[in-house]
């Protein structure tokens, strides 16, 4: 190096060839890795029953009822893989207090803001893979916090939209509805392998008990006075065909339990 450079220059060419190569070195040889990327060697932790254990904590924060942030801190000291839950719901957090569940009879929720409901399963990070590994992982580091945008649904038909100024819980989906293909509906969508729209007829049609006639008869109504077809004769019919295939899904999944059920018993 020309001995007429300034030491300052020369000291800042060392750190701009140094450091790089440095991070490198650790990256290699400590194996770090992204916020969210799955990392085998830790230990991995089943999201709800982490936050009962008091690991993490997870705020749901809606943007509307077709998306959600989902924030989950590691309050440990270690780094922790959290196994994401297939289907989840958003309840707000006074309708969680009173108890008031989606689709059900009861009142005590009138006036909330919706009840949503989502997938997480194929969220997360695989090997190297970053956001959409497909694992249902995410890692989060030591005392960090890691973020997901998800998309949802609305499963009660009728209610005020989520905002992001109502407190949300994020519970179990079968701690709010039990109605046949809306947890398998929101295991779907969590895959990212439907349109949220199509999801959302089909999620009404569902847990609501909307008929497509309803459905196809649904406005959406301006302040000048017009109106448009809230679902389009296309978003209808590929929630039909989402709403039959999350049935079916339903029904396997009630045999294969009745089945291990039985199997069990006859031992």
């Amino acid at each position: 190096m020309n001995a007429n450079v300034p030491t300052w220059q020369r000291r800042s060419l060392w750190v701009a060839i140094a450091l790089p190569a440095l991070a490198a070195t650790v990256w290699a040889t400590e194996g770090w890795a992204k916020t969210g990327d799955y990392r085998p060697a830790d230990q991995t932790v089943e999201m709800f029953e982490a936050i009962d254990s008091g690991e993490i904590a997870v705020q749901l924060i809606p943007k509307d009822s077709t998306q959600c942030r989902v924030l989950i801190k590691n309050k440990t000291d270690k780094p922790l893989n959290v196994k994401l839950p297939e289907a989840f719901a958003g309840v707000p957090a006074l309708a969680a207090v009173a108890g008031a569940g989606a689709g059900s009879a009861s009142t005590s929720g009138k006036g909330t803001t919706q009840t949503m409901g989502g997938g997480m399963g194929g969220m997360g990070g695989g090997m190297g893979g970053g956001m959409g590994g497909g694992m249902g992982m995410f890692n989060v580091p030591p005392e960090q916090v890691g973020q997901l945008k998800i998309a949802t649904v609305c499963l009660e038909h009728g209610k005020a939209e989520p905002r992001a100024a109502i407190p949300y819980d994020i519970k179990p989906l079968q701690s709010v509805t039990a109605k046949p293909g809306v947890r398998e509906l929101c295991e779907i969508l969590g895959g990212g392998r439907i349109n949220q729209r199509a999801a959302q007829a089909a999620a009404w049609h569902l847990n609501n008990g909307m008929s497509w006639q309803e459905l196809a008869a649904k406005r959406l109504r301006f302040a000048n006075g017009t109106s448009q077809p809230y679902f389009s004769p296309r978003e209808l019919q590929t929630g039909m065909t989402i709403a039959a295939a999350a049935t079916q899904l339903a029904e396997q999944r009630r045999q294969q339990n009745a089945g291990a059920g039985g199997s069990i018993g006859q031992k």
